[in-house]
């Protein structure tokens, strides 16, 4: 039997559905940490460690092969510096070696629950065609309905570890396979800092997408034919 490695890590606020635009290049774990989707929380401390080290007990004792999106390539890039052995290759989408501790906490404490946060999230995870179109965009759809039946502790929790998320300097020891991508109309995570992070693995690639924050959610064709570069190239095989 093929050993599942590819294990999906999503972003802040969302769950296991966020992939469902996606042309999978093999069959995935899709991850969801606690408190999101109808994963419960629970009593252990929700931070971006934590997280990472659940992750790398999942599988089949394979090293994994870790795909995330913003606070999902957050959690990957954890795991990769604390347990190096977990890790066959690495895709790493919208997102930095290190988070604004400042605009993460402001975050964290938005006033009015996730009615309140929900117009500038969206702002943030996609580009104006998208939230302008109508039909509505099945992305923005999603995660507007996600969003808005998320606890905003949950919410809250996620966006105080994002806070507390920094291992630029230890990033220089990662070995796996890793490639970067940044989408050009990215606010969240310019494609000048998507280039940081890539700069700091050794051997890691930059890809550049046309396409916002929530990339696989706006343009899944594009991150799909990525992801499937990727792993054509870096995916572990039996």
């Amino acid at each position: 039997m093929v050993p599942v490695t590819l294990v999906l890590l999503p972003p802040v606020g969302l769950d296991e559905r966020c992939w469902d635009w996606l042309d999978l290049p093999a069959p995935a774990i899709r991850h969801v940490y606690p408190g999101f989707g109808h994963r419960p929380r629970d009593d252990r401390p929700a931070d971006l460690d934590t997280w990472a080290d659940e992750v790398a007990e999942l599988g089949d004792g394979e090293p994994l092969d870790l795909v995330g999106i913003s606070m999902g390539s957050m959690v990957a890039q954890h795991l990769a510096v604390r347990h190096p052995g977990r890790v066959n290759s690495l895709l790493l989408a919208c997102t930095g070696g290190s988070a604004d501790p400042a605009v993460a906490l402001g975050r964290a404490a938005a006033a009015g629950g996730m009615t309140g946060t929900l117009d500038s999230t969206l702002q943030r995870w996609f580009t104006a065609a998208a939230l302008a179109a109508r039909p509505e965009h099945p992305g923005v759809g999603y995660a507007r309905a996600t969003l808005l039946a998320l606890d905003p502790a949950s919410w809250a929790a996620g966006w105080r570890a994002i806070a507390r998320h920094d291992v630029l300097a230890a990033l220089g020891a990662v070995t796996a396979p890793t490639t970067c991508i940044a989408g050009r109309s990215d606010q969240s995570a310019p494609p000048e800092r998507v280039r940081r992070l890539a700069a700091a693995i050794p051997g890691a690639r930059l890809e550049m997408l046309d396409g916002p924050h929530m990339i696989h959610l706006e343009n899944p064709v594009a991150f799909s034919a990525a992801l499937a570069t990727h792993w054509s190239q870096h995916g572990l095989r039996r």
